[in-house]
């Protein structure tokens, strides 16, 4: 019994200092590269106001600004992936959508989410924010909060074998995590600036469903447009 105790008690230490190893590998940063650190604590209150092109319809959402950026991505000669957890503790209305590699998912209610994993070897725009809403009775609303505890999970990619199509599947095991950052964000319409944004003569050049599926025509859910002019818009149908 002594040793089998024993063995648990090492085999729990090389797991956890194995996790402690995974800290930083890939860090939360602004657009130029900069780190936010581990832990932080950030408010974010601008909102974009911009024009739905696909049926003219005014929408407003308040960006995080963050960034993946990856320090590390291997770890005992082996590429790990990451994948990006999010913990909802507040949300007034609308959703919280965040993406990972293009790939995108939405959050309504408190609770926690979380991404497919990846492997990220350059400085990539997580595209993620909340989204205060299109519909009358949000817009009613003179003030709102969402507070969410973001995470970087670090991960390894394991096949799962073929299926009977001999179509090879994973699954994205966790290793430890990165990094944290939680993101406070305040809509008050009497306080808040607003960053607009004109998509009024721009036209849409590429269509993608949250899992980064090319769509030809909008779908019921998340819908990711991109326009001509650079831009970037989701809207959820």
């Amino acid at each position: 019994m002594k040793k089998i105790f024993t063995l648990c008690v090492a085999l729990f230490a090389a797991v956890s200092m194995f996790a402690q190893e995974t800290k930083g590998m890939f860090e939360f940063a602004t657009a130029d590269g900069t780190v936010v650190p581990s832990g932080s604590v950030i408010t974010k209150s601008d909102v974009e106001d911009y024009t739905d092109p696909e049926d003219g319809e005014d929408n407003m959402q308040i960006p995080t600004g963050l960034w993946i950026k990856p320090v590390k991505t291997e770890l005992n000669g082996e590429k790990l992936c990451v994948k990006l957890r999010i913990d909802v503790e507040k949300i007034d209305h609308g959703s919280i959508n965040f993406c990972l590699l293009g790939n995108c998912s939405n959050a309504k209610h408190e609770g926690t989410y979380e991404s497919n994993g990846g492997f990220v070897d350059k400085l990539d725009d997580l595209q993620t924010e909340w989204m205060i809403g299109n519909d009358e009775e949000t817009y009613k609303a003179k003030y709102g909060e969402a507070k969410a505890k973001l995470t970087l999970v670090v991960c390894r990619k394991v096949s799962q074998g073929k299926d009977q199509f001999d179509v090879e599947h994973f699954k994205y095991e966790d290793v430890g995590e990165s990094s944290t950052v939680t993101v406070h964000f305040v809509y008050n319409e009497k306080s808040t600036g607003i960053n607009g944004i004109s998509n009024a003569n721009a036209t849409v050049v590429a269509r993608y469903a949250a899992d980064g599926t090319r769509l030809s025509a909008p779908q019921k859910g998340l819908n990711i447009v991109k326009l001509s002019n650079g831009k970037t818009v989701k809207y959820i149908k």
